[in-house]
């Protein structure tokens, strides 16, 4: 599929809500520094029907707790953020509930 674009989701919730676009806009534009903030602090995120957000680290062991306090953030490899999805989601986007049509080769497609 195609992505598609904050603004363009921000059409579609002026329209279904009656809210102007521009207050759309300052809610998401807070959402997205929200749930940012709230990760760098170490903490997870649960966004209603769409799931939640934590921080996952990887990184070097050590055996002791003075060599940790000497390595410190050194030891951590990397940082990423997994996305698990909640009950409703997985429900709604079951491939039996979805519909696929058929698609163009992209090979033949001019």
């Amino acid at each position: 599929g195609v992505p598609v674009m904050l603004r363009t989701i921000v059409g579609r919730i002026e329209k279904r809500s009656g809210v102007s676009s521009a207050s759309v806009k300052a809610v998401l534009d807070a959402l997205q520094y929200e749930i940012l903030q709230t990760l760098a602090d170490g903490n997870s995120v649960r966004l209603g029907d769409l799931g939640s957000f934590r921080l996952t680290m990887h990184g070097e062991g050590v055996t002791t707790a003075k060599e940790a306090k000497e390595k410190g953030a050194n030891l951590i490899k990397r940082v990423s953020v997994r996305f698990t999805k909640s009950s409703t989601m997985r429900m709604v986007l079951d491939k039996r509930n979805l519909i696929f049509g058929a698609q163009d080769d992209i090979r033949n497609a001019k």
